[in-house]
């Protein structure tokens, strides 16, 4: 919408609320402006240098006549059927799918590529009994087919003399109908490619194809992309809708580099939109780089474009974005509106009216499935009621910018990942899609389902015919290996996994250009097998070595052949960096270079003998028709379980010299699981003064254990917290976990006072996204149930967003509080995995009985010991010991490590609300009468007398011997007219996920009130 005037933009959201259907584009628009251009066309059905415009009026004027054909062949208005519409997708069809929709039909718009038992299913399960058909012998000969199975009407599609005529003084023609229940109908049924079966239905409606208009940039532009896939049709409506033109393909000549160069040069457009097959073929040519490099957009959609096309076109100064969607949810995102200099081209950004719609579901290996939610406006199917009722799983596989917040790259379907018999997921993609580039190669698919390792299926490009296999292999070899430099190890292509397919051999593909890769693995079935059957060639060699010079052929071979040298005989070969593939590899060298007496090597030999000394012996023992040494199971259960025990992370944790903190990290540092610990804190000697908080709460740490801390002093509202920047990077590759818990707890100062250590938060929960793990860092905000104090009463506070900010107590505390809760639950609907902890009252630790006397409960408790006396109080105790706490905090990073974000009942809110506070509550009443039991002298008496004595101690300056005095204001402010305000806190969410809470400590029956006064008596004696 930049590219538009803010004028416009206004007239445009005034106007769009009028139409309800699909028709309406075209009338308003003749309507609007009738010499306003809004469809281009070639003059001749053989050139591509002269293009027709065609106004609104002249378009309307066409759909007219085309209606009044369609009568006089036995239409009816308002049949409420649906007709098939199968023909080019020139002229002809836009006037003739306008016209149809005009009558209000439905149109079931079909591909000319799905043979017609696929155009047979679907005209079954959308009743559609009426095809009209284009002209060419492919055409009839398609419909005649489908008739003999499945008799239908059929009607030609009219052409232009049919339609192109002088106005008459016949009155146009108009339909009645409801507009409200027209809206809800079906306007249009598109299709799936079928890559997987036979295509399916998509149904949309008026109401969601009309929310692609105003998508649009506002701009010329020229679609290479049939009207038939959801991208060509609605980047045409975003143009005629926006006031520009449409321009389109002539579909009657072949897609050429040439023919695609001719039409940019005529058109001369302000946006191009193609598949990347067109976008390639335009890169071959200078003239096409020089034609797209005019236009001020370039997108790309209906497949995945190469990175290494993008990134060259890119290179080349051309302003390349891709649009990503699907049939049936329409445009999910595109990248044009990227900020100058971000040239993350292949990166989308989820338009904003849809995004609390779309949940990325992580599917682990930091990758995420798209998956559309019931109330998306376009969403025109559903398949699942996971995460909420109504999902729709798309299948489509994303990965998360690894700096910028929600947003993403696609990769692949889910059903185009090729899954390793070993579970390792192989994205083919990537890796075909480099080896496409390469001018001798046609085409590249990546084969290997169910098999050990992934296989290679290269198309020969005619430029290559005159070339020997060798040759062939040879010259394109440098593609492939740049491809598996880019790709992870399990999924890298050896040279002996290539299978070469001749250039006139035909392979099937879409629409768009891309590969349906189930046929293609059906197809090729037989090469395919061929292909893996040589990897049970059991050959032997005839090569003879001694022990000695077996060791050093393997060491060799390790080195040179399969290219991971070995420090010595006794390395493992998995630590060395043997993977799945390499261990193959070598299996196969060895079992056709040495001599073993006719034995055959297990196909896992590299890994069940762990190193070359222990392979070499066995390979001797072979040999030389030896009793082989077996491998003791057992023995090595024992010794993979605990070399693969070991998980290991780093933690950010903030406040760790507070008690809160010091308890978390005393219990982080004595986790074998946990590396590191990095402590961030304000002021100098970070590390000393951990120690001495440590030290007062009695916190033991072992030498090793006090390792694992990194005290940094820091300053968290600075970008990179002010920290080294080669510790930043190296937080970012280690941290999983932040535990953020320091917030100034000064109940005096504004809530503008906060705004840096809420700057603070925000840094954290940046970092907490861009760390290079496989999933952004866990995030724990240690929040405080003030933020919900000012709830009316009586209420109960569930784990939930505190939606009314009315709700927190008057402090700026408080307020600061449930300002950083609204700040996580935003970065957790962006994609980070962040939870707010809403803490309550903390106490002393369980084992000691140490609670701070400076505390406003402790003071008070000591007052009584000057005044013989304690407030009577209406109120209601939920003390957890800090102990507890922390042990709470790391249970539910536990729980929640391996967790996606989870979704509540509302699809758009993420549940990452935990109320901390003990589910076990006593009454004020009964802590009095228990610290009388334990021995503290003193009568209860109410507030007001209370208060009434604490100023005479004040007054005689007993601030020594009663420190209470310190508070007199505090206590006036809250203890005056005081009674029990009767907000609970709902904790269900917080005992499901940690265990420590669901057995929660009881203060009076459990002996904590009388270990908490032994503590503060010895202090205070």
């Amino acid at each position: 919408m930049s590219h538009l005037s803010q004028e416009y933009v206004q007239h445009l959201y005034d106007t769009f609320g009028e139409l309800k259907v699909l028709d309406d584009i075209v009338r308003h628009r003749a309507a609007d402006d009738p010499q306003l251009p809004i469809l281009g066309y070639p003059r001749f059905e053989n050139s591509v240098d002269e293009y027709e415009r065609f106004t609104g009026r002249q378009l309307d004027h066409f759909i007219d006549a085309a209606v009044k054909h369609f009568i006089s062949s036995g239409f009816i208005p308002n049949a409420a059927e649906t007709v098939a519409l199968l023909a080019p997708s020139n002229l002809d069809f836009v006037v003739s799918f306008f016209a149809l929709s005009r009558l209000g039909y439905t149109v079931l718009n079909l591909s000319l590529r799905i043979k017609p038992i696929a155009i047979i299913n679907l005209l079954q399960k959308t009743d559609c009994s009426t095809i009209v058909h284009g002209h060419s012998p492919h055409v009839a000969s398609t419909v005649h087919k489908v008739n003999q199975d499945l008799p239908v009407k059929s009607l030609r599609v009219p052409t232009r003399s049919d339609y192109d005529r002088l106005p008459s003084d016949e009155p146009p023609f108009v339909r009645e109908y409801d507009r409200n229940e027209e809206n809800g109908r079906i306007a249009v049924i598109l299709h799936s490619s079928g890559s997987t079966g036979l295509p399916k239905p998509v149904m949309i409606s008026h109401k969601a194809l009309l929310t692609h208009p105003t998508q649009g940039r506002g701009m010329h532009n020229f679609n290479a992309l049939p009207w038939y896939h959801i991208y060509g049709l609605s980047t045409s409506l975003q143009a005629m809708w926006m006031r520009k033109t449409a321009h389109l393909y002539n579909t009657s000549l072949p897609m050429t580099a040439d023919n695609l160069v001719a039409i940019l040069e005529a058109v001369q457009p302000e946006a191009l939109h193609a598949v990347p097959y067109g976008l390639g073929l335009l890169a071959e040519k200078q003239r096409g780089v020089e034609a797209m490099k005019a236009c001020k957009i370039v997108t790309s959609a209906g497949a995945r474009t190469p990175d290494e096309l993008g990134d060259r076109l890119v290179r080349e100064g051309i302003n390349l974005a891709v649009a990503f969607g699907t049939t049936e949810a329409g445009l999910l995102g595109d990248t044009i509106g990227r900020e100058k200099g971000d040239n993350s081209w292949n990166y989308i950004r989820i338009y904003a009216n849809i995004r609390k719609y779309v949940y990325m579901n992580p599917l682990g290996d930091d990758s995420y499935e798209c998956v559309y939610l019931k109330g998306h406006p376009a969403l025109s199917t559903s398949n699942s009621d996971i995460p909420a009722p109504g999902s729709w799983h798309s299948k489509d596989v994303f990965f998360p910018h690894p700096t910028i917040p929600d947003v993403w790259k696609y990769v692949s379907r889910i059903d185009d990942r090729v899954t390793l018999v070993n579970g390792e997921k192989v994205l083919p993609l990537p890796i075909e899609g480099r080896i496409r580039e390469d001018e001798l190669v046609r085409e590249a698919v990546v084969v290997g389902v169910d098999e050990s390792i992934p296989g290679l299926l290269v198309f020969r490009a005619k430029a290559a015919d005159h070339m020997s296999d060798e040759a062939y292999l040879n010259a394109i070899w440098p593609s492939v290996a740049d491809a598996n430099s880019r790709a992870e190890a399990f999924s890298q292509i050896a040279t002996d996994m290539i299978t070469l397919i001749p250039s006139d051999v035909d392979y099937p593909q879409t629409d768009k250009g891309s590969i349906i890769r189930a046929q293609v693995y059906k197809k090729f079935e037989d090469q395919i097998k061929g292909m893996y059957a040589k990897l049970q060639d059991n050959e032997e060699g005839g090569l003879k070595l001694d022990l000695p010079a077996l060791e050093d052929y393997l060491m060799m071979t390790f080195r040179d052949t399969i290219g991971i040298p070995l420090k010595s005989l006794e390395t493992d070969f998995f630590t060395a960096g043997v993977d799945s593939l390499k261990a193959i590899q070598a299996r196969r060298i060895i079992q056709k270079t040495l001599e073993l007496n006719g034995n055959q090597l297990s196909p896992n030999i590299v890994y069940e003998r762990g190193n070359a000394k222990h392979l070499a012996r066995h390979l001797y023992a072979l040999g030389k028709g030896e009793e082989v040494q077996q491998v003791d199971k057992t023995s090595l259960m024992r010794q993979l379980i605990n070399k693969y025990s070991g998980f290991r992370k780093a933690v950010i944790l903030t406040g760790a010299t507070g008690s809160i903190g010091a308890h978390v990290l005393a219990q982080l540092v004595a986790r074998d699981e946990i590396d590191k610990v990095y402590c961030l804190n304000r002021g100098d000697r970070p590390m000393q003064r951990i120690l001495d908080s440590l030290k007062e709460r009695r916190l033991e740490v072992t030498k090793a254990s006090k390792a694992k801390i990194l005290a940094l002093t820091s300053n968290l509202s600075q970008p990179g917290f002010g920290i080294d920047a080669s510790i930043l990077a190296q937080m970012k590759k280690e941290v999983a976990l932040i535990v953020h818990i320091a917030w100034p707890v000064n109940f005096n100062i504004s809530l503008l006072s906060f705004e840096p250590h809420i700057a603070g938060l925000h840094n954290l929960l940046r970092f907490s996204l861009s760390v290079q793990a496989p999933q952004p860092a866990q995030l724990f905000f240690c929040s405080s149930i003030s933020s919900a104090l000012n709830t009316p009463c009586p209420a109960s506070i569930p784990e939930a967003p505190i939606e009314d900010l009315s709700r927190a107590s008057s402090m700026g505390y408080a307020q600061s509080k449930l300002v950083g809760e609204h700040i996580v639950r935003n970065a957790a609907r962006a994609g980070a995995r962040s939870y707010v902890l809403r803490i309550g009252q903390i106490v002393g630790d369980a084992q000691h009985g140490l609670w701070n006397d400076k505390e406003f409960t402790p003071s008070m408790i000591r007052s009584a010991l000057t005044l013989k006396a304690l407030p009577s109080l209406q109120e209601r105790c939920s003390w957890l010991p800090v102990d507890t706490l922390a042990t709470t905090i790391l249970e539910l990073a536990e729980t929640l490590a391996a967790s996606p974000t989870p979704l509540g009942p509302d699809p758009d809110e993420p549940s990452i609300f935990y109320n901390l506070v003990n589910p076990h509550v006593f009454s004020w009443a009964d802590l009095l009468a228990e610290l009388q039991a334990a021995g503290l002298e003193f009568r209860t008496i109410p507030v007001d007398d209370w208060l009434r004595l604490l100023d005479g101690s004040a007054a005689r300056g007993d601030e020594v011997r009663n420190p209470a005095v310190k508070l007199i204001e505090f206590f006036e402010d809250n203890l005056k007219g005081a009674e029990d305000k009767g907000i609970e806190f709902e904790t269900a969410a917080a005992r499901r996920d940690s265990a420590a809470l669901r057995s929660p400590p009881r203060m009076i029956e459990d002996g904590y009130v009388r270990k908490f006064l032994a503590a503060w008596m010895q202090r205070w004696a």
